[in-house]
Formats: structure tokens, C-alpha cells, sequence
């Protein structure tokens, strides 16, 4: 049988290889020779498939033209013309319980309101997980340069606006000290600075962020994770603790460049794991689409309100189970992982979940304070103000519902959701009509339009080997490896296509096909009030990024400071999408 399984293989290889690359007239030869050096058929396979899948998607893509009142029926029966007239209907829609480990699972539906399921991506996801057909093959084949990578990238389809997607963010490289800074201040890091329930009184300063994750189990080629990152007051880097080497590298001392680079990954790896697909695509969004399609009837106030961030929920993340979740998918191709070592990792996840307290409720140490008042992170300045706005939306829209809030069916769905957060570290408060509906609404709104675009707007970390990415080798651990930077692309290129914006009318939905006028009335004052908060956070990143000296500083330019450090574009509800993607 093993005799089988490896010529299998290595037939399964030679045709990747020899027909797929060496044919393929699209290739340069310089692409090709990297291909071919590679043994691993899956990663090869995605990276000449991904990016044309995505340049097809994006052809006609979603608007809020697509949410129409009337397709609005999963899981409930018409009874009658009347715009109310609903009973459940179970037998149209099938549960699915996925485990994703033998400690939680959870509970997704067969079939989407809007998107279509992809079934054959998903038949080929499966597919790649048959150890069988398409072994772990881990390499460590070093690419020479960025040049190089790019190249290469751009000849297989992987570009921003085609088979990626495109940045907003500029002078983004993460290698100099102030880039890789950015990262925890005014980047994806900041979801873990803020974290820090102690000021620090290390020598290097009162911020810190601190990952031991070195006990997980890695396959033998690679680097373990873990790293403790300090900062100064001034918001940059001082030294950084391996934990695996037990040794702490401070700037401009031997191995600086690559304890940097694994703080990089090992953040980078921890909030797509943790904070990206666990926490807001599957306790979040999933369970609340779940829950309101179970529970709601397509005319409960409840459902209407959360139509909208439900688009194309379940489509997605039956995608991003399959893809990153199971053994042998290619989030565990491309990390260092060990299997068991991902499913400690999906496991804490869980029991770390905090995803369900309200923005407003979450407390910060003095030094963090300190930086909010001086407007220094508008992660959470910005983040009180959109999160602010959606509150008052949810409890305008509330108010309109009357006592539909507190009904029978909005009941049981709150109920729902309270149960699937029962063993994480923040649990939902018990049932009391209005207040807890209306929190639990604005976080989970927040969640999938704010809170998604910071952590899961990746393609400014993957774009490059020197950026970072999933995991470093033993052999360089100065870069991504060519392998893992490869599969890497094959997920980035996945994320292109994006849900429709927030900030649209969604004319044949709100107040449309029977439903109340006081929807629309209620959805145009919050787009009003989105797009003033869009206007005042360009005008500070404008002032942040264009206008670096401050107007009081006086003497010659080369004493004047810098007003601000760095940009800060993730919070502008212009960008946001009105659910989560991939």
C-alpha cells in the first residue's frame, strides 16, 4: 500500500509538473525552474488556478443591487401575501456540524440566501486533503531577492487589482524598525498591543507583546514560533525576546532583521488563525447567520437588520473551513504546524474569545491611555466612533421594531447565541430584552465590517517573502520560503473578491417588497452618518500622513518632530464591506 500511495505520487507529481508547467507557454522559463524544483503538486496546482479564479469572480462582482427583499426565504414558508405571513420550514435547509476540534464545532447551513455554494471548489478543496493523492511534501527552497518574487508572482496572474487584491496602504515594507512598528500601532499588531492589562516596567519600555508560542510543535524544516516584542513610549520597537533561542536581540545587534521577521510571523500566523477565522468568521458572523435563519422568520425586524451583514456568509465560510481548518489544508500546508499544534491553536482560540464584549466596554492600561487621549491610535479612537455610530443605528432600528424586540423568536435567537459562547473567556450577559439585544447586535456588526477589514486586510503582509507570512525555516529564517510564499498567494488571491460595500442604498432591500417604510428612513441617516465618519478619517489620515510637521514647532525643519507617525486607513467605512469575505 505504501509502494502504491508513493507511485501514486510521484505520478500525480510528474503530471503537475510536466504538463501543467513545462506546456503551460504563459510561463517564463525563469517561473518554470522554480516550479519544477518544487515537489509539491498541490501548491503548484493553486498557483496556476487561484489567480485566474479570482480575475473571473471579480468580473461581475457584487453590489447591494443583489440583496433584494424577495430572496429572502431560507429555512421559512410563505404563507400568505401578506409581507408577515411565515412559517418554519426546517426541511429546506440541512444543519452541518464541522468540527474543528474535538472541542468545539460549529453548526453551518447547507445552503446561502444569495450566493450560490461552490461545489466544486469545494469537492477540490476536499480533495487536497486525501493524504493518499496529495501528501505533506514540506520544502525550503529559498527565493534570492523580492525581485525575483515579484517577478515571478506577476507571471503567474498574482497582481494587485487581478489576482490580488489591492492595497491602500503606502511605504508599508515592515523591514525598517518604524514600518515593522506601524505594525503593532497602526496595523493588524494593534489588536494584540491593546491586549497588554499591565503597563510594562521593562528598560525597553512600557509596551509589550507577548506571544510564547513556542511549545507548539512544528514539522522538522522550520522555525518554532513565539516572541515578545517591546516598544518604546515613542511607539517603536526595542528589543525583541526568541523564545525558542531564549535569547533577546535588541536594534542593530546581530540576528535583529530576523527576530523581526519572526515577531512578523508569529503575529501574522496568530491573528489569521485567532482573531481572522475563528473569532469573526466562525463564533461571529457563522453563528449569528446561523441563529437568525434558524430562529427569524425573513420578516422579524431582527433578520431584516441582519440580511445585510449576513450576505454570502455561509458561501464564504464553508470556503474557509475547508481551506484553512482541516488536516492537510492549505493553511497547514503553508504554516509550520503541526497538525495537533493547529488544533491547539483553533482550541485556544476559543477559549480566549473575547469577540462578543462591545468596543465600548473594553479597558485599557494607563500607557495605552495615554496614547488614545493623544490621539496616537485611532485604532480605538476611530473604533469608539464607528462603533458609536453603529450603536445608534442598532437602536434606532430598534426603537422602529417596538415589541418585535422582545418577542418569542428574538428571544430564542439571542438565546442561540449565548449558548455558543458558553466556555469563552467573554460570554454573553443573559437575556433582558432591549439592552442586551442591542449590544450584542452593534458588536456583531462591528465585528464584520470594522474589526474584519483591520485583520483580515492581509495582502500589504503577504505581498513579498520579506514581508511575512506563515512560517520561516531552520535553514533561512530571513524570509518566507518559496513554497509557503506560493500557497500564501493561493489564500491572498481568494480574498479579492469582496462583498458589497456598506455605504450603498440597498434600494430593492430596505423598505422594499412589502417591508416598512421606517427601514429606509432609519438606513439613510446611518449612511449619512457613515459617510461623514468616512470624510473626517481621510481628513485626519490626511493631516496624519501629508502634513507631517506640527505648525507650533519652530527653528530650523531638521529639529521639527513629526505630528503623527503613520497612516491609518482601516477604519474608514468607505472601505468596509457589508459582510465578511474570505
Amino acid at each position: 500500500m505504501f509502494l502504491l500511495s508513493c507511485l501514486c505520487d510521484s505520478a500525480i507529481d510528474t503530471v503537475a509538473k510536466r504538463l501543467i508547467v513545462e506546456n503551460d507557454d504563459d510561463l517564463t522559463p525563469e517561473t518554470k525552474e522554480f516550479l519544477l524544483q518544487l515537489d509539491d503538486s498541490v501548491a503548484i496546482v493553486l498557483s496556476l488556478i487561484a489567480p485566474s479564479n479570482s480575475i473571473k469572480s471579480n468580473e461581475n462582482p457584487m453590489t447591494d443591487a443583489n440583496l433584494d427583499t424577495h430572496a429572502v426565504d431560507l429555512g421559512w414558508k410563505k404563507t400568505g401575501i401578506e409581507f408577515h405571513s411565515w412559517k418554519s420550514d426546517s426541511r429546506s435547509v440541512r444543519l452541518l456540524r464541522r468540527k474543528v476540534t474535538e472541542n468545539f464545532s460549529v453548526i453551518m447551513l447547507n445552503q446561502d440566501d444569495f450566493v450560490g455554494l461552490d461545489t466544486i471548489t469545494g469537492i477540490g478543496l476536499k480533495v487536497l486533503t486525501f493524504d493518499f493523492f496529495f501528501p505533506l511534501q514540506d520544502s525550503d527552497i529559498m527565493l534570492k531577492d523580492d525581485h525575483l518574487a515579484k517577478r515571478i508572482m506577476d507571471d503567474l496572474g498574482y497582481e494587485p487589482g487581478k489576482g490580488l487584491p489591492v492595497t491602500y496602504n503606502s511605504d508599508f515594507n515592515m523591514q525598517t524598525d518604524e514600518s515593522f512598528s506601524r505594525i503593532f500601532f497602526y496595523g493588524m499588531g494593534v489588536v494584540l498591543l491593546v491586549k497588554q492589562k499591565e503597563v510594562s516596567d521593562s528598560e525597553y519600555g512600557p509596551f509589550v507583546v507577548d506571544l510564547p508560542m513556542h511549545n507548539l510543535a512544528v514539522r522538522k524544516l522550520y522555525r518554532r514560533y513565539g516572541a515578545r516584542i517591546h516598544f518604546s513610549k515613542d511607539q517603536k520597537v526595542t528589543a525583541i525576546f526568541d523564545y525558542a533561542m531564549e535569547k533577546l536581540v535588541k536594534p542593530g545587534e546581530d540576528g535583529w532583521h530576523k527576530a523581526k521577521m519572526l515577531a512578523k510571523v508569529t503575529v501574522f500566523t496568530l491573528i489569521t488563525a485567532r482573531e481572522h477565522l475563528i473569532w469573526t468568521h466562525l463564533l461571529v458572523s457563522q453563528v449569528m447567520t446561523t441563529q437568525s435563519i434558524l430562529n427569524l422568520p425573513p420578516s422579524h425586524p431582527i433578520r431584516r437588520l441582519l440580511t445585510i451583514f449576513s450576505y454570502g456568509t455561509t458561501s464564504v465560510n464553508i470556503t474557509a473551513f475547508n481551506s484553512l481548518i482541516p488536516d492537510l489544508s492549505v493553511l497547514h500546508r503553508t504554516s509550520a504546524l503541526e497538525y495537533s499544534a493547529m488544533q491547539e491553536v483553533f482550541d485556544m482560540a476559543f477559549r480566549e474569545s473575547d469577540i462578543f464584549e462591545p468596543f465600548s466596554d473594553k479597558q485599557y492600561n494607563p500607557a495605552v491611555k495615554e496614547l488614545i487621549d493623544g490621539g496616537k491610535l485611532p485604532y480605538v479612537s476611530q473604533g469608539m466612533e464607528y462603533y458609536e455610530i453603529v450603536s445608534s443605528f442598532v437602536g434606532s432600528w430598534l426603537e422602529k421594531a417596538g415589541d418585535a424586540v422582545s418577542d418569542d423568536q428574538a428571544e430564542a435567537f439571542y438565546r442561540g447565541m449565548k449558548e455558543s459562547t458558553k466556555g469563552q473567556k467573554y460570554e454573553l450577559p443573559p437575556y433582558n430584552e432591549g439592552k442586551s439585544m442591542h449590544k450584542l447586535l452593534s458588536s456583531i456588526i462591528f465585528t464584520v465590517t470594522a474589526f474584519h477589514e483591520l485583520v483580515g486586510h492581509s495582502v500589504d503582509y503577504t505581498i513579498l517573502p520579506s514581508r511575512a507570512g506563515f512560517r520561516l525555516t531552520k535553514k533561512d529564517p530571513s524570509e518566507i520560503d518559496f513554497q509557503s510564499f506560493l500557497l500564501t498567494q493561493s489564500i491572498s488571491s481568494s480574498t479579492s473578491q469582496r462583498m458589497p460595500a456598506l455605504v450603498a442604498p440597498f434600494e430593492v432591500f430596505f423598505g422594499a417588497g412589502g417591508a416598512p417604510s421606517w427601514e429606509r428612513d432609519v438606513w439613510n441617516d446611518f449612511l449619512e452618518k457613515l459617510r461623514k465618519q468616512s470624510a473626517k478619517v481621510q481628513v485626519e489620515d490626511v493631516t496624519r500622513v501629508f502634513h507631517p510637521f506640527a505648525k507650533e514647532n519652530s527653528g530650523n525643519s531638521e529639529d521639527r518632530k513629526p505630528l503623527f507617525d503613520t497612516e491609518f486607513k482601516y477604519f474608514d467605512p468607505s472601505r468596509f464591506e457589508c459582510s465578511v469575505a474570505l
